[in-house]
């Protein structure tokens, strides 16, 4: 088997990917959809690599009705909602505080999102870190100007 560091580089196209690609989050979280069951495995891997595994170190809260409910782990209840099948009104069972409660699957992707933040951070820190990488300043400035042709 090979082992491989991961650069910043890819870790951040990894995140990017997962939140704005053409199956991400947002897309999901836009359309109210779920996972389709061939795309599981495919959402396990960029979700891991997007967090180089450090999902198990952060919560999943959800904030729905003026409630804040604490999931459990990031990473098991990414998982988990990789399992959830679409409903008719877009909204997914969940058990919180002894009451099943239904969810708009909007919500649970949001806040995923939400709660993906710092450890994507943290993730790019340490890709920084394990593949030894190093950013040169060039001493230039940068302009964020949309109508600056580069």
């Amino acid at each position: 088997m090979e082992v491989r560091r991961a650069t910043f580089e890819q870790v951040n196209n990894w995140q990017l990917d997962f939140l704005f690609g053409e199956t991400g989050i947002t897309i999901l979280e836009q359309k109210q959809e779920t996972i389709h069951p061939d795309s599981r495995k495919d959402f396990f891997d960029l979700f891991a690599k997007s967090l180089l595994g450090k999902g198990l170190d952060y919560e999943y809260k959800l904030t729905y009705n003026g409630n804040t409910y604490n999931m459990g782990s990031l990473s098991i209840f990414a998982r988990k909602m990789a399992y959830m099948t679409d409903t008719e009104d877009k909204k997914q069972p969940l058990k919180l505080k002894g009451k099943t409660i239904r969810i708009p699957i909007k919500h649970l992707w949001e806040a995923l999102r939400e709660n993906m933040y710092k450890p994507m951070d943290e993730a790019l820190t340490m890709a920084l870190k394990i593949s030894a990488e190093i950013f040169k300043n060039t001493g230039g400035s940068h302009e964020f100007n949309p109508e600056k042709k580069q």
